[in-house]
């Protein structure tokens, strides 16, 4: 289709690939693999009317659900293409793809600002958990709207990380405060562990939120750690006098909050939390 000298082949080509489309349920994702790296055939195929199509944009596109199409329309090389597939995020109702942005709004390593300016355009999202009430990064597209009552659709522990999220980054104040505010009134369970473990991994949102509202694990496993992290020595050592629980659960976390860990001991002059790696043999 991209390659061919003979002005016919690449009609065939592409007459080809557009009934493969409709009739082999695993051609779209192979086709929207290969062309991803063909952007001038991929704009004239992907994006080719599809008067049948049930979900907006009525283009071909849309009436599959390949792989990925947010992390495309934020990063891929080619201006045109990239413009392309934001605009089809920036309209779309196919459930598919709006799970994919849900995904890329609940990714902590996602740019917040860029995937949210694709959300906030597209007119299907501001609605009562629009993906099912354990997908919460939608939840955001409602906070920055200010339709608050909509959060109350979506389950709590699952709301937690997009509460954190939003409230530390550079959104508007009525988002952040009201983020702030939910942290700090979550009432015993899943959710407040929830936070507490964002917490002893070191999100500043997070230690905020537990440091003024007195919240806490009610896990006897996480408590130990959370005591270390939030510096509560008295407590700290009357639990774990010689360490042996935080260097069992420090096991768990990655290298960052290993050493964050090890900085709060040697600022307040106490024993390091045992460093572990993936070549220790007690991992």
């Amino acid at each position: 289709m991209a390659d061919a000298r003979d002005e016919q082949v690449p009609a065939l080509a592409e007459a080809a690939l557009a009934e493969a489309w409709v009739s082999d349920p695993k051609a779209p994702r192979r086709i929207w693999i290969a062309l991803m790296h063909r952007p001038k055939p991929a704009l004239r195929f992907l994006f080719a009317p599809a008067p049948d199509c049930p979900h907006e944009p009525r283009v071909r596109l849309v009436t599959a659900q390949p792989d990925w199409v947010v992390g495309h329309a934020l990063h891929h090389p080619d201006p045109e293409l990239r413009a392309a597939l934001a605009g089809v995020v920036r309209t779309t109702d196919n459930p598919a793809l709006l799970k994919d942005l849900d995904g890329a709004l609940s990714d902590p390593f996602a740019p917040l600002p860029a995937v949210l300016d694709l959300a906030l355009d597209n007119p299907h999202l501001c609605r009562p958990a629009p993906i099912g009430a354990r997908y919460a990064g939608l939840a955001a597209v409602a906070i920055l709207k200010e339709r608050f009552d909509l959060l109350d659709s979506y389950d709590l522990e699952a709301l937690v990380p997009t509460l954190v999220r939003v409230a530390g980054g550079p959104c508007p104040a009525p988002a952040v405060e009201e983020c702030r505010r939910r942290l700090r009134a979550l009432g015993p369970g899943p959710a407040r562990e929830r936070l507490c473990l964002h917490a002893i991994e070191g999100d500043a949102e997070a230690l905020a939120a537990v440091a003024d509202s007195g919240q806490e694990p009610a896990s006897p496993h996480l408590l130990p750690l959370f005591l270390f992290r939030t510096e509560q020595w008295e407590r700290y050592d009357a639990l774990d006098p010689d360490g042996v629980l935080v260097d069992e659960q420090t096991r768990h976390y990655d290298e960052d909050v290993q050493s964050d860990l090890a900085a709060i001991a040697r600022r307040n002059g106490r024993r390091e939390p045992k460093q572990w790696g993936f070549s220790d043999p007690g991992f």
